[in-house]
């Protein structure tokens, strides 16, 4: 990425397999059930370069959580920049929740029971049926209010989601989240109750329609400084 030596970690998936996430301790490549839910590397779709991670689930009416993922934890900075692309090739209705993006908690960083959700970078639907942006605030039960009301996600092209997160627990915490560069939302407070970060790039959902959701991730980075979306990770 054309960010010096501030990217701290990078993934492109040009290796065809999911060892950027899962060769570093904890780092995690999943899919919950499985089957019915499935994570793969595929050539079917490439932000750059040849391949890309392609997460599907089959979200049904029966109402359960379905969920793949690709996950980084733990020895995460206090503060940084989280990155990633993606794709969808359909449009979704959304029942209960569709998540894309998430930042977890513990309220014992030493403790893996005490994790606990954070924030939700949600997709949910406008009156006419596009896709848009939400952010769901766990502690609080309820959405952040967005710089701009419903920011539309692009559907069959790929789409940048970016954050800074800087997890103080004090009143310099701060979530500043951007779509495709145009930033969303800036939250200033404090933020989860201990400094252990969890970031993950997910399809994790419930009651969609139609059922089966894929959407595919690409050119991941967490960086010290921002990655915007004319960031460009090198091959």
């Amino acid at each position: 990425m054309d960010l010096g030596s501030n990217v701290l970690w990078s993934s492109t998936f040009e290796g065809n397999n999911f060892l950027e996430w899962t060769s570093l301790d904890p780092g995690a490549a999943n899919a919950m059930p499985s089957p019915p839910n499935t994570i793969e590397v595929s050539s079917t779709y490439a932000h750059r370069g040849r391949h890309a991670a392609v997460l599907t689930i089959d979200a049904g009416s029966d109402g359960g959580q379905q969920n793949a993922g690709l996950t980084r934890r733990g020895s995460l900075p206090v503060e940084a920049y989280y990155s990633a692309w993606y794709y969808l090739p359909r449009t979704i209705t959304v029942g209960t929740f569709w998540v894309l993006f998430k930042f977890r908690l513990r309220t014992d960083a030493a403790d893996p029971a005490s994790d606990d959700e954070l924030f939700d970078l949600d997709l949910v639907n406008t009156s006419d049926g596009s896709l848009a942006l939400a952010i769901y605030d766990h502690r609080t039960g309820a959405n952040l209010a967005l710089a701009t009301p419903d920011p539309v996600v692009p559907v069959s092209v790929w789409f940048q989601l970016e954050a800074f997160y800087r997890n103080a627990q004090d009143s310099s915490g701060r979530l500043t989240v951007w779509l495709d560069g145009r930033q969303v939302v800036d939250l200033e407070g404090p933020m989860a109750p201990t400094p252990w970060v969890e970031w993950d790039a997910v399809n994790v959902g419930e009651k969609l329609t139609p059922s089966t959701a894929v959407v595919a991730i690409d050119d991941c980075a967490i960086s010290l400084s921002r990655v915007g979306p004319t960031g460009t990770i090198s091959e």
